[in-house]
């Protein structure tokens, strides 16, 4: 197996939009997700606001590849309905298939058992997001069964808080 080198996680900043915006714009790397978001001006404003709000200690981190370049984002969010704390990432194209997800992800997860009071984790993919569905396998978490999030059919998967 290949070694790849690290990435890191560091909060996201106002300089992280063009970033964003490139994710949300990019129907490859929507494909999988919420759906475009067209890269107006009007949507940039909104993720400035959104930056500019007081952080805590779940949300959104920057995936920052070796060279110090943001290539996506990774997050600990509430799942909508269910109050579960879930893992959730996007990465840009270039980024795909690098280890990076899992890197990220692997990352995150420990910062969740370290710092937060939760005994599992959830994550959501569409059913023909097998990438996604692999880098979550390599973590250990497990598919639960399919549920309805964000308007359509999903597969959750969870990871339970590993024994101290």
């Amino acid at each position: 197996m290949a070694s790849f080198p690290d990435v890191t996680l560091r909060r996201l900043r106002e300089d992280d939009v063009p970033m964003i915006l490139a994710l949300e714009s990019d129907p490859e790397v929507m494909r999988h997700s919420t759906g475009i978001k067209p890269a107006t001006e009007a949507r940039r404003q909104e993720l400035l606001a959104w930056l500019r709000a007081p952080v805590d200690n779940i949300g959104h981190w920057a995936v920052v590849d070796p060279e110090g370049a943001a290539i996506g984002w990774i997050s600990l969010t509430r799942l909508e309905g269910t109050g579960q704390l879930q893992l959730a990432y996007r990465l840009c194209q270039a980024a795909w298939g690098r280890g990076y997800a899992t890197q990220a992800a692997q990352q995150l997860c420990a910062y969740a058992w370290r710092a937060l009071d939760t005994h599992e984790l959830v994550a959501v993919t569409w059913p023909d997001n097998q990438g996604s569905q692999r880098v979550l396998q390599k973590l250990g978490f497990t598919l639960c069964g399919q549920e309805t999030h964000y308007g359509r059919a999903t597969y959750v998967y969870a990871l339970a808080r590993p024994p101290r």
